[in-house]
């Protein structure tokens, strides 16, 4: 079972759609369009299904939910949506679909390591624990997609490098070591139209889209 993204091109690139049995990595750098494309994956999910949308930094607009689900056609009931509190509450959450039903066939974890970041001191030794707790909780989720006949979507943040003059995906090994697809989101401030370059398994071409009230359109 594959769910649309709302951009035929993107679809075909990834065989039909987001797969379930398979974790996809959505990254890129602030408003460059990542939000908006999870909430269009999960408006056109709930027309036949249901979604889940997993809230890890408190940072989702209501308003902007229930302006793409408006526009898709789809009742807010449709999509569950929860936010996690912190990063020990977001482990038990995962680990939870493996012991219960899980709340949809769709879920998405906007923001995935926005707890993490906050559990990091600086301090090397220290900060491995909260580092192997964050792949812990990661491979557990691909397990329980592949058990569970999950799509799971994480979005990840991007941070800038001192004195490189460019960013890198914050957690990049462990994100991009145990997602089965990873999208790159492009999008320059002040522009209309960006792009997405599919990055695993890589492709040569990139897709165009533009926000929209529905989410990512065709560019």
């Amino acid at each position: 079972m594959r769910f649309s993204t709302g951009l035929p091109r993107l679809d075909d690139l990834l065989e039909g759609g987001v797969p379930t049995k398979a974790i996809t990595l959505i990254y890129g750098e602030e408003k460059s369009g990542k939000t908006s494309l999870a909430l269009r994956i999960s408006a056109l999910a709930a027309r036949t299904a249901s979604a889940a949308y997993i809230d890890c930094s408190g940072r989702l607009h209501p308003e902007r939910l229930s302006q793409v689900l408006e526009a898709n056609g789809v009742s807010e009931e449709r999509v569950l949506v929860a936010v996690v509190e912190n990063f020990l509450q977001q482990e038990e959450l995962i680990l939870k679909l493996h012991d219960e039903p899980p709340p949809a066939p769709l879920i998405v974890f906007d923001d995935f390591t926005a707890l993490h970041r906050i559990e990091i001191t600086g301090d090397v030794k220290r900060d491995m624990a909260v580092y192997k707790r964050l792949a812990f909780q990661v491979a557990a989720l691909r397990e329980a997609a592949l058990n569970r006949g999950l799509a799971v979507i994480i979005i990840g943040q991007v941070h800038g490098i001192p004195d490189a003059g460019r960013s890198r995906l914050i957690a990049q090994r462990i994100l991009e070591y145990w997602s089965d697809r990873v999208l790159r989101l492009e999008r320059k401030p002040g522009e209309l139209v960006g792009r997405i370059f599919v990055e695993k398994p890589r492709k040569e071409v990139s897709v165009p889209f533009r926000i929209s009230e529905a989410g990512l359109v065709p560019g």
